[in-house]
């Protein structure tokens, strides 16, 4: 006997809500709503929605919606179904076979009876029509469990399926139905004994999943083991899987989503459904550039058209129509009228360029519209690209700057780009370095400049800066002019570096004793008296500088 953990019944509908970092669910919208305001995508008309057989306007705790962005679910949103109530998927994993009450204990379902090869309890069955816009019909979703890991390869194999009835449809299944939850590239139905960690569990023997499947564990690429996870309850879950199926554009056609406990009625499992993943696209059409964006420079960047259908059993012949206010021919390279996918190409691309005509125009328009002509009628999508003038690229560096790299200083260059096309490379005059901006601190004055190339690959050379290397004038107040070799000299530190310099020493009474210009340390002043001089030194950088000198013997 299955060991089953039952939580208190939960009284009446009530929104379950998650701590931060945790999956949040939410059971206070009906199935109608659900169906067609999260689950519905591009393509899909959606009718008379049913849960568990009773009207869509009815809540009920075993469907609602789901929060994953803080999970490890790896769908963002969407609407959840369980065989319990749905907030026995919130996290953390702290509960080996969780269940909470509040499903339709005890009613089964004949589909899930097939596939399961087993009776089926706790049933939650979402069913609705829809009308397709193109020739097939995708959603993404994941389906996870509290019967893993323990009980793999048993006869508790909850089980579920997406059951698709309607023209050209002739399945096993009620209503002709053809369960489309199945694993890539085989027919196999998603289940617990089918996509696993690839081992038997405790109370599982390897013959029961191999019945199902031979091959049933090589399948577990498909598989998440969430033992001790901190955002979702279920003990494994499988990774974001697509059911697929070719339909007519506009039949109308009957989807099931079931999900059931199988052999008894515990350890709750659940279905995850992306939000806005139920979609009948033919084909799509995505516009980009070289650059990454939507924006071409005439002269530049190279665009292009992405063809995309989701199914490629035949050839399409996929017409274009060109529209908008630039000109093919004239402002780009001509496009084709027609393309033809084979059997097999999922996806084409078309590239041009357009071309420099040096004429201020503003911005243009590109637009393709495309349809298949041999697909349903009004299938079309469009993609628009926006076509711009090139303004030539200018590099500007900032003014000269003074530094005294003798104190350690150093220079900031960088340019200023204005027009050109991002991304810009840099290569920098007597510099070994390609970055924006540098940091230099040369031992003398330097010139310096920079050559700046856009992604179109036209380049400008920026003027020249100069970092000018000088440091600050030290200037002594005392010399000893005794002819003794020590301090002999009125020796201005720095001076060298002021080669315009003037220097002037006058006596107590005003009378000039010395003057130089461009001063080089060599003057003693040995032939004057002891006593206070007054020096002006002016080194024609900045204001003349003044004081006392001490002269002493």
């Amino acid at each position: 006997m299955k060991r089953i953990y039952l939580l208190p019944l939960l009284m009446g509908v009530l929104a379950f809500q998650s701590v931060h970092g945790q999956l949040q669910v939410d059971s206070t919208q009906t199935p109608t709503d659900l169906v067609q305001n999260l689950l519905a995508g591009p393509g899909v008309q959606i009718s008379n929605v049913t849960f568990n057989g009773a009207p869509g306007n009815a809540l009920n705790a075993q469907i609602g919606s789901f929060n994953g962005t803080n999970s490890n679910i790896g769908l963002n949103s969407g609407l959840i179904l369980c065989t319990g109530d749905v907030g026995v998927a919130v996290g953390p994993n702290n509960n080996g076979g969780a269940t909470i009450g509040g499903g339709f204990l005890g009613a089964s379902d004949p589909d899930l009876d097939v596939l399961a090869n087993n009776n089926t309890n706790d049933r939650a069955v979402l069913e609705f029509d829809f009308v397709p816009a193109g020739n097939t019909i995708t959603f993404r979703y994941v389906f996870g469990s509290e019967e893993y890991n323990e009980y793999v390869c048993s006869g508790f194999n909850d089980v579920f399926g997406f059951f698709i009835s309607g023209p050209g449809f002739n399945g096993p299944f009620q209503l002709q139905a053809v369960n489309i939850a199945i694993i890539p590239n085989t027919n196999t139905p998603v289940a617990i004994n089918t996509i696993n960690n690839g081992t038997p569990g405790t109370f599982g023997n390897a013959a029961t999943c191999a019945a199902i499947d031979p091959n049933w564990f090589t399948y577990s690429n498909y598989f998440f083991d969430n033992t001790g996870g901190s955002s979702v309850q279920f003990d494994g879950f499988t990774v974001v899987m697509t059911a697929t199926a070719q339909v007519q554009c506009n039949q109308t056609y009957h989807l099931k989503i079931a999900v059931a406990d199988a052999g008894d009625t515990g350890l709750d499992s659940g279905v995850f459904l992306e939000a806005g993943s139920l979609v009948s696209e033919e084909l799509s059409i995505d516009a980009i550039t070289s650059s990454g964006d939507s924006l071409m420079i005439e002269g530049c960047n190279t665009a292009f058209w992405i063809f995309t259908r989701p199914t490629a059993a035949d050839s399409a012949f996929i017409d274009i129509g060109i529209f908008g206010t630039a000109t093919m021919g004239t402002d780009y390279s001509n496009i084709p009228s027609q393309i033809i996918m084979p059997p097999g190409v999922l996806s084409d691309t078309l590239s041009f360029s357009a071309f420099a005509d040096f004429i201020t125009e503003g911005t243009e328009t590109i637009t393709l519209a495309i349809y298949f002509s041999n697909s349903c009628s009004g299938d079309s999508a469009t993609a628009t690209l926006f076509l711009i003038d090139y303004d030539s690229l200018k590099a500007d560096l900032f003014q000269d700057t003074v530094i005294c790299t003798a104190s350690g200083e150093t220079a900031l260059l960088y340019p200023v780009m204005t027009g050109g096309a991002a991304p810009f490379s840099f290569v920098w005059a007597g510099i070994p370095d390609t970055t924006e901006t540098v940091t230099v601190n040369p031992p003398s004055t330097t010139q310096y400049f920079v050559t700046v190339t856009d992604a179109c690959g036209f380049s400008d050379i920026s003027d020249t800066v100069t970092v000018i290397v000088q440091c600050p004038l030290i200037i002594p107040n005392v010399v000893s002019a005794n002819d003794d070799g020590a301090n002999d000299i009125f020796f201005i530190t720095n001076i060298d570096q002021y080669p315009e310099n003037e220097v002037y020493v006058y006596n107590r009474w005003g009378w000039l004793v010395y003057s130089a210009k461009g001063y080089q340390n060599d003057w003693t002043p040995s032939h004057l008296v002891e006593g206070v001089y007054f020096y002006v030194v002016d080194n024609k950088v900045d204001k003349p500088v003044s004081g006392f000198l001490h002269v002493f013997k």
